[in-house]
């Protein structure tokens, strides 16, 4: 991902990875009650991480917060 801009409109730049699964971490399958989402910089998809692998693994994640909020600021 290095280098290359996100357009926040495309639909396309928030799937999450084929192999993905939402309770439990991407890299080491443990089952957690809070897991991070993350974009694998590798596949430029979004992957759920549990805090351990994040941290061990932070230069092949990126934490992602592009999306634009679209809901009442209220």
């Amino acid at each position: 991902m290095k280098g290359r801009a996100v357009n926040v409109y495309q639909a396309n730049n928030y799937l999450f990875h084929p192999n993905d699964i939402s309770d439990a971490c991407f890299c080491c399958a443990r089952k957690e009650s809070f897991l991070i989402v993350v974009r694998h910089q590798a596949s430029n998809k979004l992957v759920h991480l549990c805090s351990e692998c994040m941290t061990a693994k932070s230069d092949e994640y990126l934490l992602d917060n592009t999306k634009p909020w679209t809901g009442s600021k209220s």
